[in-house]
């Protein structure tokens, strides 16, 4: 017998957050892979993950970190230590960075004088 969608909810909800994300992220996967347009949900992650970087600079400053949209899934002294970890974590494709203590300028392209 295939269980209910409100039995399948509920079984959900009893799940630890680690794993409701895991299935929140199988669904944005899914839904993207069925012909649907990614591009905007990729606009949006990317947004998000730049957000975080403003609003946390400070705080991680002289660190890498990876994210997943707007959140933390691993920081540490290496990009290559920090990508590892978000690729454990299940994040197929992490947004990584190098946190300094200024933004960087937007790269503007042209010849300098």
């Amino acid at each position: 017998m295939i269980p209910s969608f409100d039995q399948i909810i509920k079984s959900i909800e009893q799940l630890p957050e680690a794993e409701q994300a895991r299935i929140r992220r199988w669904l944005e996967e899914k839904g993207t892979s069925n012909g649907e347009d990614g591009s905007q949900a990729d606009v949006d992650r990317s947004a998000k993950s730049l957000r975080w970087l403003h609003e946390n600079r400070e705080k991680y400053s002289g660190q890498w970190v990876a994210l997943d949209g707007d959140r933390l899934v691993a920081s540490g002294p290496t990009a290559k230590e920090v990508y590892s970890k978000a690729k454990a974590e299940g994040v197929e494709t992490p947004f990584v960075e190098l946190l300094t203590q200024q933004e960087p300028e937007p790269f503007t392209g042209g010849w300098l004088s």
